[in-house]
């Protein structure tokens, strides 16, 4: 299957030791290093370059679901909503220059593929809108995830989900006017 979008020849010195790293890495995966260094580079451009400039910090995963189960139900909500009016907006008119259903829905895959944080599946109907989060750190998460997702999407784009939460799963459904 040929490739649909133009590719370009760039030539870069590493050091050994990196391309040694990278040819072992690449094996690990099953896949040539031409395709990891891509790949590096694709969550460099979407993802690196812009989560430096909002302050992202990376943490392990059992240090966040301890943070999450130590603290205040009602204070998390509280960030929560405040986060989910604030942050998306701010992050997307950097990143994208516009909020839009496009824009807010490649917000979400971004922070699903580069934060760790579970993954995202969005399907549509027409009008219709099924978006599931994936994750694995409690009813806290949860939670805070459906406050945060309710408020963005009701903030960017006057449109109110409906959730279904458990555990370790947030599904919202929205129709668009």
């Amino acid at each position: 299957m040929a490739s649909t979008y133009k590719t370009v020849l760039r030539t870069v010195r590493i050091p050994k030791d990196l391309d040694e790293l990278l040819q072992k890495d690449a094996k690990a995966k099953r896949t040539s290093v031409n395709s990891l260094i891509a790949a590096i580079m694709t969550k460099y451009s979407e993802w690196d370059r812009f989560a430096d400039k909002f302050g992202y910090v990376s943490i392990p995963k059992n240090f966040l679901r301890d943070l999450l189960d130590s603290s205040n139900e009602e204070a998390l909500l509280g960030l929560a909503e405040r986060f989910g009016a604030e942050h998306p907006n701010d992050v997307i008119h950097f990143w994208f220059k516009k909020v839009s259903l496009e824009t807010l829905l490649s917000y979400m895959r971004i922070h699903a593929d580069y934060c760790n944080l579970g993954p995202v599946e969005i399907e549509n109907d027409a009008r219709n809108y099924t978006i599931s989060i994936q994750h694995e750190f409690g009813r806290k998460w949860s939670m805070f995830l459906e406050r945060f997702f309710d408020k963005m999407w009701r903030t960017q784009l006057k449109v109110t989900p409906h959730f279904e939460t458990t555990d370790n799963n947030v599904t919202l459904r929205f129709q668009l006017p």
